[in-house]
Formats: C-alpha cells, structure tokens, sequence
C-alpha cells in the first residue's frame, strides 16, 4: 500500500476494463410466416420457421395477443391483420405481418342478359389476388366469368353460377347464400346453405363461395356482396354491387 487516495478516475477505468460491460440485445430475424385456411375455412393455421436466438413467439391479431413457443399457431376468430415477432427477453424482431382483410370494390355495375346492347357486362369475374371484373357474355369471356346477372330466366334478376349454363369452356360451381346481416359488419362466411341460383333485392346482403366442386378446399375462395341497387334500363336490368373478396385460398373470414 502506497498510503494515498486512489483517484476515483483510475477506479472507474479500471471497472470499465476489468469486464462490466453493456452490450446491446443481440438483434432477432423477423419470422418467415405462412397461413394456410383449416378447418372447412373457419381457421388460418400459420407455420413458421423457428429463429435463432428466440424464446418464444408473439401473434397479435386485431384484439388479442398471444404467446407460444411453438412454431405452429391456429387464429380462430376472423382478423383484418396478423402480426408475427420473434421475442428474446426484452428484445422483439420486426413483425411478420399477415393480410386477411378482403378486397373491396366498389360500384360495380351488371347489366342483365335481356339487355341488348352486347358490351354491356352481365358477366362478374374475381381474380386470385380478389378483384373484380365485369365481362360481356362472349366466348372469349365465359371461361372466366364466375356469376351471371340473369333477368331472363331468373325474374325480376338474379346472380346464377356460370357454369350451369352448359357452357363447354366453364363448369364452375360456385353459389351463392343470402347472408341476413350488415354487409360491414359480416365477418365470417357460412360453411353450407348455399345454392347456384338466387334471386337478389337491394339493400341486401349475399355471401358467395368460389368452387371447382361441392367439397371445401384451399382452392375456393369466399367473399360478400351488397345489392346498392337495381333500376330498369328499356326494360332490362341494371345492378350496381359492393363486392369484397377474401384472396386467402379457402378462407371464410370478411374482415373489411
């Protein structure tokens, strides 16, 4: 001992270098997720690739959060947004976000078959991506169109399935339900009840599912559809619709 006051200085530095140190949460990678429709649509199953360094998982939907260590989740309850982080501690990755809202648009306008003028659409197609497309009812056109806006056969007008009018190049089932709700606020589709034909009114509400065939697959697609409103044009039918369509293959949730 030299007998004299160590300067606080050296005894500061000589904590710093003799190893407390402050190192920064090491960064997490933001999950790879994927959400698949189970459950006949009415559950989206996402898997994802564990992320080196996690402890857990955190899912937040549009009003719950939830926590796993799994690397398989099931959501139950229709959600707009889903929300995917990888959690360390205190640390937390960037978001893996999933989209589950459907694709809205607006004023879309059919003309029923009796309407003589032949570029009028009476035809109503979707997408994968779930947009919308108004189509005359030539050749060209048949192959894609999912429902027809029929005054004909059908009175006073009607939205038919496309494939059972015995085109050769269209056997589509898809089919339609009146959904006795406020379209905003429908958020899940029906699993069953639905038929290839139906006679629609304004103000009211359909929901509709997209098919090959009679059984549920990720290949179907569901959505809903508003009647704004039907006026006579020479005597044939004029129908303005709010469509949403839900772009998730399989899935029945119509969060808007």
């Amino acid at each position: 001992m030299t007998g004299k006051n160590t300067p606080l200085v050296v005894i500061v530095a000589a904590v710093l270098i003799g190893g407390i140190s402050c190192q920064s949460p090491v960064a997490l990678d933001k999950p790879n997720v994927t959400g698949t429709a189970i459950s006949s649509g009415l559950a989206l199953q996402l898997t994802w690739t564990g992320v080196t360094g996690a402890e857990s998982y955190e899912i937040k939907t549009d009003d719950s959060t939830h926590n796993t260590a799994d690397t398989v989740f099931r959501i139950t309850t229709p959600t707009a947004t889903i929300e995917v982080r990888a959690v360390s501690g205190s640390t937390k990755s960037d978001p893996a976000t999933i989209e589950c809202r459907v694709v809205e648009t607006s004023s879309v306008v059919l003309y029923g078959i009796s309407d003589p003028d032949p570029n009028h659409p009476s035809g109503l197609a979707f997408t994968d991506s779930g947009s919308v497309l108004t189509l005359p009812l030539d050749n060209a056109n048949k192959e894609s169109i999912d429902f027809v806006c029929d005054d004909e056969d059908v009175p006073p007008v009607g939205l038919v399935n496309a494939g059972s009018y015995g085109w050769p190049q269209n056997a589509r089932l898809n089919t339609l339900k009146e959904a006795h709700a406020d379209y905003d606020s429908l958020d899940l589709a029906s699993e069953g009840g639905y038929t290839d034909l139906l006679v629609i009114a304004p103000d009211s509400v359909y929901a509709f599912w997209l098919s090959d065939s009679t059984a549920w697959s990720t290949d179907d697609h569901f959505g809903k559809l508003k009647v704004v409103a039907i006026d006579d044009v020479g005597g044939s039918k004029k129908v303005t619709l709010n469509v949403a369509c839900q772009p998730i293959g399989g899935l029945r949730w119509l969060v808007k």
